[in-house]
């Protein structure tokens, strides 16, 4: 795995909490699941885009590290929030790779969070205003030794209604390369079920299952094809299935 040294990584600033904490390469909004259940862990009472700071301490070979958070509660992606209102969400996380079996190995991750919630108990992102605290994990494990066949489980609570969501699980499998010799080097399938108990009073529990294909189409043009199914909609009983289509591109240059 390589040894390079042991180190601190510290940012202050703006923060997004939910793209720092609980995140999984396997698992991004871009490059494999399009779901918010499929990719985010909306369970861990997250706050909007805020002012905090954030720092993680690794260890020399980098198979392990430990890391803490502290941002405005009261955050605001448009402006700058309302720090001065003292309203904070803590977070303190590990994370280690268990069996790695190859240098892009992911980290399996455990996360204990607390909000103070904010000064009008109002909610955004995935805190709901509430004061409050919850736990969540992220297992992520290589099933072969070329590291393209991947294992992703993930389990959350949260107390005192604090989150959108009370709990948060579920299981992925994603195989890179699926084809062998008849893949390209981006190609990814994936499926992924989730269930999610919702915060909101009287909502009932909710499935899905979500399943993707990634190729490229040009050198720098990747195109995924996306089938999700919602069964029991958490917050309406209008219908008890839905059905999702989705084609995305995405490019970089």
């Amino acid at each position: 795995m390589g040894s390079p040294e042991a180190g601190w990584v510290f940012r202050a600033g703006k923060i997004t909490t939910d793209a720092m904490l609980l995140t999984n390469r396997n698992l991004t909004p871009n490059t494999t699941f399009l779901s918010n259940a499929g990719t985010g862990m909306f369970v861990a009472g997250y706050p909007d885009s805020a002012l905090g700071a954030a720092g993680a301490l690794y260890t020399a070979d980098q198979r392990a590290y430990v890391a803490g958070l502290i941002a405005d509660a009261n955050g605001d992606r448009f402006n700058f929030g309302k720090i001065y209102k003292a309203d904070f969400y803590k977070a303190a996380e590990v994370g280690f790779k268990i069996y790695p079996r190859t240098e892009k190995a992911s980290y399996s991750k455990f996360l204990v969070w607390h909000t103070d919630g904010t000064f009008d108990g109002s909610g955004a992102n995935a805190n709901t205003g509430k004061d409050g605290w919850g736990f969540g994990t992220v297992l992520s494990q290589e099933l072969t030794a070329d590291g393209n066949t991947v294992v992703v489980g993930r389990y959350g609570k949260a107390f005192d209604k604090a989150a959108i969501f009370d709990q948060q699980a579920a299981l992925a499998l994603l195989r890179y390369q699926p084809f062998g010799q008849f893949s390209f080097d981006d190609d990814v399938l994936g499926a992924q079920v989730n269930w999610i108990d919702s915060s909101t009073t009287g909502a009932r529990d909710e499935y899905s299952v979500e399943t993707f294909y990634r190729f490229p189409v040009f050198p720098d043009l990747d195109t995924t094809i996306a089938y999700q199914a919602v069964i029991n909609p958490a917050n309406t009983t209008a219908f008890d299935t839905a059905h999702v289509f989705s084609i995305r591109a995405v490019t970089s240059f």
